[in-house]
């Protein structure tokens, strides 16, 4: 969070995207499916109570049972009837694309399931944990698995449980200008240890865009550009303690910039919900929306860069992908 402070070029198509109401969301989510993968906390969390309080019928995953338990009484804690709305119904999926086997396990969930969903918003993220192995069961660095891997296993399988003309949010790292020529194929690869937060964070959100602008490319639902419509967004300055305990620095510098120009759980969902239902998104192809809610676009340089790794980095996740 603490690395994206320069933004990318503005994209005039999107402008800025108005803050909705209430009662203004209603109007597009009201008896609504919603889908929010990593809802248990933090911006999925904030999305799914603002989606929540504006009637939709919201589905949270998250990895454990208890977190999903005190996620919803939280979310309806917080979302009373009132005369001009009427909270819509939250359930809870236990689910985790941290390993490609439990990626495909919870969207064999889903697609089981008679409900079929009209919005996603996917945030869910980690950052490295130095106490424990920084390798997945599948030999990929956890973060980059989650960022990258699950959300493309996600995506790839997201007609199977959702709705033609559905919406998606990917939240991460989009709307800023990011340092490309760190990025660490090794590290995407397996092939070495993350050794420090900056190199972890650069390369799952550098590779994370290159996945995505990969689905428009290789993906039959993303490349016919009118199955979904999907927008990349950036979390901002969030006050939660989820980045804590990357070291002493890292931890205070946070703090500082949180306490100056953070946002909370709430605000960032109002923020996610009033995009993802944006009338200013582009329809046939992808769109980036800044942690303020301007419409960014890549600049030349890391357009030309994505280009260059999508093939790669697209055949590793096939190969990924084959092997579940």
């Amino acid at each position: 969070t603490l690395i994206w402070l320069k933004h990318a070029p503005a994209d005039d198509f999107i402008g800025k995207i108005p803050l909705l109401s209430t009662e203004d969301l209603m109007t597009h989510v009201k008896g609504k499916n919603a889908l929010l993968i990593g809802g248990t906390r933090g911006v999925g969390m904030g999305t799914a109570l603002a989606l929540y309080r504006a009637g939709a019928h919201v589905t949270i995953v998250g990895r454990s049972d208890h977190s999903g338990a005190k996620a919803i009484a939280s979310i309806q804690q917080l979302s009373p009837s009132t005369p001009t709305s009427t909270p819509g119904t939250i359930n809870f999926v236990q689910g985790d694309i941290g390993t490609i086997c439990t990626t495909m396990k919870l969207i064999e969930q889903l697609s089981a399931s008679p409900k079929s969903y009209d919005f996603a918003v996917v945030s869910a993220a980690t950052f490295p944990d130095w106490t424990k192995p920084l390798q997945n069961d599948d030999g990929l660095d956890k973060s980059f698995a989650i960022a990258v891997v699950g959300r493309f296993l996600v995506y790839r399988n997201a007609h199977l449980f959702m709705n033609r003309h559905a919406r998606i949010v990917n939240v991460l790292a989009a709307g800023e200008k990011l340092p490309i020529d760190l990025f660490d194929r090794e590290i995407a690869s397996g092939e070495r240890d993350v050794t420090g937060l900056f190199e972890a964070m650069i390369t799952f959100a550098i590779g994370n865009e290159i996945m995505m602008d990969g689905l428009y490319t290789h993906d039959d639902h993303f490349a016919s550009k009118d199955y979904f419509t999907m927008v990349s967004t950036h979390p901002g300055l969030l006050k939660t303690d989820l980045h804590r305990g990357q070291g002493f620095l890292f931890d205070m510098l946070e703090t500082a910039m949180v306490s100056i120009a953070g946002t909370t759980e709430e605000e960032v969902g109002v923020l996610q919900s009033s995009i993802l239902v944006s009338k200013q998104l582009h329809l046939n192809g992808l769109s980036f929306v800044d942690s303020f809610g301007y419409g960014r676009v890549h600049d030349v340089k890391t357009k030309s860069f994505i280009e260059e790794n999508s093939s790669w980095l697209w055949k590793m996740l096939s190969k990924l992908e084959k092997s579940s």
